[in-house]
């Protein structure tokens, strides 16, 4: 696997809370123990990931975005990808949506607001300070957009055009989201955070390490798998 991190820009969009939502979530894998109700939790929408080059020239198909949405839904969400604390909140169901000529996913997340802390997180998202998210998935390959190999391999380099095709790569493979995360800065266009807002008013040692080139320079990464994991 590749470890990245790449985050994106949030906006915010009010939109209403439906029963489908509830429906949603208790259809979830590990759904929740208790009844919810529209009353017992808030609804928000995220652009997450698209068919845009990403900053460090990592690009989705747009036929993969489908499955991608699909592996995101009863993914978690945390903050800044620290797996070592509990959820904030949790993925579901949602839509391909279109955006400034691109095509996103846009899961829904909800939380708790019977929780100490919910009222707070709400508050800093809808007032936009809390303004980026980012994705954690795994895929298998990142196929160079010119020749089609694997871009470890081959002799072009992301970020650099030719003649007058701009490198970049695909995530092809994708097979597992493992979290979506609010951090600090973004790198995708596009993305970001939507409102889905009814009560609007109310170092691993001993492993092998890969190199890979990003805009002419090399990086390294702890190889976990045969896959390779990326952070968006």
């Amino acid at each position: 696997m590749l470890l990245q991190n790449l985050s994106h820009p949030t906006s915010l969009q009010n939109t209403p809370q439906t029963e489908q939502d509830l429906s949603e979530i208790r259809a979830l894998p590990n759904p929740p123990l208790v009844e919810l109700k529209d009353e017992d939790i808030h609804v928000r929408r995220c652009r997450l990931a698209g068919d845009a080059i990403d900053g460090h020239f990592g690009c989705f198909r747009t036929s993969d975005l489908e499955r991608l949405l699909q592996l995101t839904h009863g993914a978690p969400a945390l903050i800044g990808h620290d797996r070592q604390s509990i959820a904030v909140a949790r993925f579901f169901g949602g839509s391909i949506e279109t955006h400034n000529g691109h095509h996103y996913i846009t899961p829904k997340f909800f939380w708790p607001k019977a929780h100490s802390q919910a009222e707070d997180f709400r508050v800093l998202l809808d007032t936009g300070l809390i303004t980026e998210a980012s994705i954690a998935f795994t895929f298998k390959k990142p196929a160079c957009s010119i020749c089609g190999c694997d871009i470890r391999d081959c002799e072009h380099e992301p970020g650099t055009m030719y003649g007058k095709q701009l490198c970049h790569y695909w995530y092809d493979g994708v097979d597992r989201v493992l979290e979506g995360s609010f951090v600090y800065r973004g790198s995708e266009p596009g993305t970001g955070i939507l409102a889905t807002m009814a009560d609007a008013r109310d170092v691993i040692k001993g492993r092998k390490r890969v190199t890979i080139r990003f805009g002419g320079k090399l990086y390294e990464a702890v190889a976990i798998e045969e896959n390779m994991k990326s952070e968006i």
